[in-house]
C-alpha cells in the first residue's frame, strides 16, 4: 500500500510534541552535461534526500556523514554550505523533525547503501522527479536557483 503524500497539516506543530534534531543534504556531483542529485528511493518507491536523525554524541556533521553512508552508499562529500533549518512532523506524526540541510558534492557514483532496502539515484538537477516532502522538492529548486546566479563555488576542491 503506497502512503498518500504529506499534506499542509505535517508543517503545523501539535502541542506537546517531542522535537528531533536531524540532519539532511542535497548531494551534487557533477555529470557530462551539468549537475546530478542524489535521490535516495526508501523502501516503497519514496524518492527524497539523503537524511535522518542526529544519535546522542554526534555533531551535525558525524550525523549527516553516517545518513549518507546508510542511505546512499556515499563515503566521500565534501559539505560546501548550510542551506539552513526546516521543520515538519515525521511521517507517523510522533516527532516533530527540526532537519538542518547542508549542500554537499561528490564524485562518486556511491557503493551499496547499508541500510536494507535503499537505492541510490542520480537525477539531473534539471530533470528532478518531485520529492515525496514538498519542502525537499522547493530546497532542491532553490539551490537549482542559487546555482544559477553563481552563489556557490562547487567544482574546487573537487
Amino acid at each position: 500500500m503506497k502512503l498518500p503524500p504529506p499534506d499542509a497539516t505535517f508543517y503545523t506543530r501539535p502541542p506537546a510534541i517531542p522535537e528531533r534534531a536531524s540532519v539532511g543534504v542535497v548531494v551534487l556531483k557533477p555529470g557530462d552535461s551539468g549537475w546530478l542529485l542524489a535521490v535516495v528511493i526508501e523502501p516503497g518507491d519514496y524518492p527524497q534526500l539523503p537524511k535522518g536523525g542526529v544519535e546522542a554524541g554526534e555533531t551535525h556533521e558525524q550525523a549527516l556523514m553516517r545518513e549518507l553512508r546508510e542511505e546512499a552508499g556515499l563515503y566521500a562529500v565534501r559539505v560546501v554550505a548550510d542551506l539552513g533549518t526546516l521543520e515538519r512532523l515525521n511521517y507517523a506524526r510522533t516527532r516533530w523533525q527540526v532537519t538542518r540541510y547542508s549542500l554537499g558534492v561528490t564524485g562518486e557514483v556511491g557503493q551499496p547503501p547499508l541500510e536494507p532496502g535503499f537505492r541510490l539515484e542520480w537525477h539531473p538537477l534539471d530533470r528532478v522527479p518531485a520529492l515525496f516532502w514538498p519542502e525537499q522538492t522547493r530546497l532542491v529548486e532553490s539551490v537549482k536557483e542559487a546555482l544559477a546566479r553563481g552563489e556557490y563555488r562547487l567544482e574546487a576542491g573537487m
